[in-house]
This record gives C-alpha cells, sequence and structure tokens, in this order.
C-alpha cells in the first residue's frame, strides 16, 4: 500500500504520538509497504518535501511548549499528496494538519483512518484557569463536540486503549473503533550501550545508589508532583537512592521549586529534554520506571520500561490493566505512603526478585512487537478501503487468446479488466468471488509486471544487458514503480536471464581483446551500471608490463593507417588515439617511448616530407610566383609538424636537382 501519515508533531520531536507514528512507518514499511509523513515545520513561508516527509508552514506558538500550527489549506502540498498517489490516509493530530489531511480525502477521495492520540478532556485546566466547574463542564461538551465532528470522516477510529474508546463512545461517536495498543521495535530497547550508560552514570554522580526514572513531558496532567511527593517520602526512611526526570514542559520550573521545597534537590536530577536516540539510556541506567499520570491514552513510556527490563510503579488506570500487574511486572500504588512501603521493600530485597520483576516485564513487552501492531493497523487500513470503495463481485470472465476478460461489479459502478492468462491463473479468480479495491489494485500491478518482463525478454533476445541497463530501459518504456522493476529484475537473474557477473567479467575481457584502456574500459562500465571501485579492482590484477604491451598492440596497429606526416605529427596523432582508447599519460609516455625508434625512423620521415612538398608546390605554383610558392610550401610543411633543418635539406635537394 502507499500510506499518507498526518500529523502536528514528528521529529525531532520527543513524545509519545511521535513515538508511535515512527514505529508505525518503520514496522509497515519493513514489510514492503510505502509510507510517506505529513507534518509541519516552524516556518510560514516554506513546503519541503524530502525522504518520504512532506513538511508545510506552520507557526511556533511558544505558550503552547513550541507546538507548530499549521493552516488547513495548502495548494502546494495537495499537488504533491496527489502525485504520490497515496492508497489510504491515516491521520494522527484533529488540528492543523489533521484538518489539512480531511481536505485531501475529501478532495482526491480518498479513505480516512484517524487514531485519537489525546484525550483532550484531561487538558482542561489550561483553559480554566480558575478551576471553575462550570468551565469544566462546558469545556468537556465542546470537546465531544469536536470529537464528533474530526472523527465523521473517518472510516474507521483507532483507540489505543479500551479506556479511550469508552470516552469515545460516550462521546456519541458513532464509527467502527479498533483497539490498537502502539507497538515497539524491541530491538531498540534489548540494546544496551554500555559506553553511553558511563558516561550517564557519571555526569549525574549516579554511583552504585538505587536509581528511579521519569521519561516523558513536565506538565500539569503528567502528575509530576506525585512522584516527586512520594519519593520524598520514601526518602524520609533513610533510603539511599536517586531519581532522573528525562523531559522538558511548561511545569518544569514548579517542579524544580517542588524539590527545593521538600529538601531533596540533591537527589532529584532533571536532565531536561534529550535526543530520541538517547532516551533508551536513561532507561538502562536505571533500577525501576515511575509515574503518577493518569492522563494516558496507552501509557507508551510504561511498555518502553517494561521493554527494557524495568520494574514499573504507577498509579491503578484503565489504559495500564493487564499491563502493569501489582507484585509482577512492577507495583501500583494510590499515597506517597505506599509507594515507600513498596519501594523500600524492592529495594531491600535480594536480587532474585529484580530478576523476576525483569523476566515479567520482557515477555510482557513481547506482546507489543511493532511487527504484530503493523498487521492490525494494516487490517484497519483494508476495512477502511473497503468501506469506502465497496467490494467488488466477480460477475463474469471471458478468455480469448492470452487474455482474459473479467467484469466486475460493486453497489456504486461495474468494471472490466483485462488481464494475462498467466496472472489469472496466478491469483485464482473465479466467478462470484468477492474483491476488494486494494486486491484488485494488485491484480492490475501484477499485469503491469508481466507485460514489463515480456518486453524484457524481447530486449534480451537481442542484446545483453545489465540489470541496471534494464531497469532504466523499463523506466523510460512503461510507468512502473521502482517496486515494480525491482521485481521484473529480480526474476530475469533468477532465470539467469540477466546475469551481472558474467557480463562484468566478458566486458572486460572484450574491452582488453580491442585493446582499450582502464580508463576507457572503467567508463563503459559506469555507463552500465557497475561500481567505480568493483572495476578497478578487477582492473588492479593485471600486471602493468602487460598492460603496457597491450597498449603498444593497439599503437602499432593504428601507426599502420598513418602514410605520411612528421614524426612529431604522427606522434602527436597517436598520443591522441591512445588517450581516446582510455590509456593515462604516464602509461602513453611509456608506449610512445617504445615505439619511437620503431616506428618514427628519419628516412621515412625525409621521404614523406618530399611527398608532401612535391603536393604542395604543385598546388601553390598554379596561383604565385616563385618566391611565394617557395615560402607557402615551407609554412605548410611547417604545420604537418617538420623540422625546419629538414625542410631545407629538401630544398637544396631540389635546387640541386634543378
Amino acid at each position: 500500500m502507499r500510506i499518507g501519515l498526518f500529523t502536528d508533531t514528528y521529529t525531532p520531536d520527543i513524545n509519545g504520538v511521535v513515538t508511535s507514528i515512527v514505529t508505525l512507518k518503520n514496522a509497515l514499511e519493513a514489510q514492503g509497504h510505502n509510507v510517506f509523513v505529513i507534518t509541519n515545520q516552524p516556518s510560514i513561508l516554506s513546503t519541503t518535501y524530502e525522504d518520504g516527509v512532506l513538511r508545510l508552514p506552520g507557526l511556533e506558538l511558544k505558550f503552547l511548549y513550541g507546538y507548530v500550527m499549521s493552516s488547513p489549506l495548502h495548494i502546494q502540498a495537495m499537488s504533491v499528496i496527489e502525485e504520490i498517489d497515496l492508497d489510504v490516509l491515516h491521520v494522527h493530530s484533529e488540528f492543523g494538519v489533521g484538518m489539512f489531511a480531511r481536505l485531501v480525502a475529501k478532495n482526491l477521495h480518498l479513505p480516512l483512518v484517524s487514531t485519537y492520540h489525546t484525550t483532550y478532556e484531561d487538558y482542561t485546566h489550561y483553559v480554566n484557569l480558575l478551576g471553575l466547574k462550570s468551565v469544566d463542564q462546558l469545556s468537556r461538551k465542546a470537546i465531544a463536540k469536536m470529537s464528533r465532528m474530526f472523527t465523521k470522516q473517518a472510516q474507521v477510529i483507532i483507540s489505543p486503549s479500551e479506556k479511550t474508546k469508552k470516552m469515545l463512545l460516550g462521546y456519541d461517536i458513532r464509527k467502527e473503533i479498533a483497539v490498537i495498543p502502539t507497538g515497539l521495535d524491541l530491538t531498540r530497547f534489548a540494546t544496551r550501550n554500555e559506553t553511553r550508560m558511563r558516561e550517564i552514570r557519571e555526569s549525574y554522580n549516579l554511583g552504585t545508589q538505587p536509581t528511579f526514572v521519569y521519561i516523558g513531558r513536565l506538565a500539569k496532567e503528567k502528575s509530576i508532583d506525585v512522584v516527586i511527593d512520594a519519593f520524598a517520602e520514601l526518602l524520609k526512611r533513610d533510603v539511599e537512592a536517586k531519581l532522573l526526570i528525562v523531559g522538558g514542559g511548561p511545569s518544569d520550573k514548579d517542579l524544580l521549586h517542588q524539590t527545593q521545597k521538600l529538601g531533596i534537590q540533591d537527589a532529584v536530577i532533571f536532565v531536561g529534554p534529550v535526543d530520541s536516540t538517547d532516551v533508551v539510556n536513561f532507561y538502562h541506567v536505571s533500577d525501576a520506571f515511575i509515574s503518577a499520570s493518569l492522563t494516558e491514552t496507552q501509557g507508551l513510556t510504561y511498555i518502553e520500561a517494561l521493554a527494557c527490563g524495568l520494574c514499573v510503579f504507577a498509579r491503578p488506570d484503565k489504559p495500564l490493566e493487564g499491563i502493569i500487574v501489582d507484585d509482577e511486572t512492577g507495583y501500583l500504588f494510590e499515597s506517597s505512603e505506599e509507594f515507600a512501603d513498596k519501594a523500600q521493600h524492592l529495594l531491600q530485597s535480594d536480587k532474585d526478585l529484580l530478576d523476576q520483576f525483569k523476566t515479567n516485564a520482557l515477555e510482557k513487552a513481547s506482546t507489543f512487537d511493532s511487527s504484530k501492531f503493523a498487521d492490525s493497523v494494516l487490517t484497519v487500513y483494508q476495512r477502511a478501503i473497503d468501506t469506502y470503495f465497496g467490494r467488488y463481485v466477480v460477475t463474469a470472465i471471458e478468455q480469448v487468446g492470452d487474455e482474459v476478460f473479467i467484469d466486475f461489479e460493486s453497489k456504486d459502478s461495474d468494471e472490466r479488466m483485462v488481464i494475462d492468462h498467466y496472472v489469472f491463473e496466478r491469483r485464482g479468480i473465479e466467478v462470484g468471488r468477492e474483491l476488494s479495491r486494494n486486491e484488485l489494485n494488485e491484480i492490475e500491478d501484477d499485469q503491469a509486471v508481466y507485460e514489463a518482463y515480456q518486453l524484457a525478454l524481447s530486449r534480451i533476445g537481442v542484446k545483453d544487458y545489465t540489470s541496471f541497463e534494464m531497469s532504466e530501459y523499463l523506466h523510460k518504456k512503461l510507468e512502473l514503480t521502482q517496486e515494480q522493476v525491482d521485481i521484473v529484475i529480480e526474476l530475469l537473474k533468477r532465470r539467469r536471464f540477466i546475469d551481472d557477473d558474467r557480463y562484468f567479467r566478458d566486458k572486460v575481457d572484450y574491452h582488453r581483446e580491442q585493446m582499450r584502456g582502464n580508463q576507457r574500459i572503467v567508463e563503459d562500465l559506469r555507463k552500465r551500471g557497475f561500481e567505480a571501485d568493483r572495476i578497478l579492482a578487477a582492473l588492479e590484477d593485471e600486471d602493468y608490463d602487460d598492460y603496457t604491451e597491450r597498449g603498444v598492440r593497439r599503437a602499432e596497429t593504428f601507426m599502420k593507417t598513418l602514410r605520411d606526416g612528421s614524426s612529431r605529427q604522427r606522434e602527436s596523432k597517436l598520443r591522441q588515439h591512445l588517450q581516446r582508447q582510455g590509456y593515462g599519460f604516464e602509461v602513453i609516455n611509456d608506449i610512445v617511448g617504445r615505439l619511437i625508434k620503431d616506428e618514427f625512423d628519419e628516412t621515412d620521415e625525409f621521404e614523406s616530407l618530399k611527398k608532401v612538398m612535391e603536393k604542395s608546390t604543385a598546388r601553390y605554383a598554379r596561383k604565385y610566383d616563385a618566391r611565394e610558392t617557395r615560402n607557402r610550401v615551407v609554412r605548410h610543411a611547417l604545420s604537418r609538424g617538420y623540422d625546419y633543418d629538414m625542410i631545407a635539406r629538401v630544398l637544396e635537394e631540389y635546387e640541386n636537382e634543378d
């Protein structure tokens, strides 16, 4: 499929939504799908498209912690997306880019899937500064109305948890809602960078003390103040421990002030935002993860902590049910005292308890593998496509020669497709079978590949091709994707119609038989798609004396075509010829040096000069007097590269004859 992921936030931003999108993109691409990201950037002037990421103009809102707001209208971007030719849109935002995605879906007639990442009712405190109940109620009603409006156009909605699905149903949203927790690239969390971990321990003076870590945004709804209070209660019990708070946000100064007020500022370390690639190292230097947030749609950082084998401390919350299991994958707490009791028990127990938590954590995290995540999302994409375009039923099949005519019927239209018999047999199509729009597209793709393969066979019957040359030819002749061309090339290789290694060897041997120089060989093979390093490595195997001897044979053959001319002129022509044949300056000097005595005999040159002067004398004598004729003959001979002393000798010989 060709999939467009629309989002207001993407790398280099660090948050749960970005993590979810990056994980999904990588997992889908690993299965061979083409994934494009449409997001924004803090520039109101430019639209950029690079490496499958289309960034729209946006305005950074400092008071919303750097959130970039984008307009829903982007004419240039709409044209780019139309050229990308998407099969399905997957929107991860409600505003800005999310609104643009809905406009794209409407204008380009494409199915839309929406993931509801954010429980907006947990963020009403940003507008209800006085904490008024009436304002809170109005805000929640507005959120319900907004959610219905934003999900109205989607064919299917993805919810990261049952809690979020229940909330959406409470908003009276009457759409299919699929619960799909975000997956993880487990290999990323399994890898331990001991060098970087040692640097972190030394930088923050962690020593051998037990270390707790919180990773995420520093904002009121994340309840980090509860974490700090609970950690302070633990320290009151003469337990030595450190708390790393990794991330940034609008509450950072308030939280720092809280630690100072509690007198625990030396034990609580505010790391600040870190690069997404470095986050895993902060998990690995820690013994346990702690968060008190009750606003998570899924709790991705909890799952990341489990994937690193950490014991997790959390408050009971619906999205965490079955993930953070008390005394199995971590501990649940509802008060500072309860956290302190359970944390103290963990730290004072032997190593076996931590090892058991690690085993349980890794087992639980394995259920969130990113490939399973991608499979679930792909199923939703197909349902969205089927819902949008409808199903197609095969109503008739007629075969004429090698062509098969297939009639399809859907609730909105009838279609006819013509495919080759080979493709028809491979797909197992029969009357009465139901197919999705995506399956029809795949059949059309199969047909395009088959036609390209037949064209390639007809060309190979005329001359040999490298895989690069055939790829270029097919792109020129047919409208194919790179993936389709790659399939054709792979088929040709598998059936030995294309063998790049054999072609390479044969071409090198051919050029050597033609007595050509290495530069000519490199130039020719590079045009046929071979890397310069490979060509040079093959040519270096030849002994230099053998190489020079080949050049001498080429020079001797060429010299036979030079009937007259001065030695200087013939040498110049020879050098030019050898250069055209691909020999370098140093080699040419060696070749000419070996030929100079044999090929450039002075007697032959004297006789050659006499012929040149005789012809030019006959030509000029018809127009000029004797003096002018003599001058012109001399100038002509000099222009042909002959030495003046030799010219004078010829003139003297003529005068003696007269």
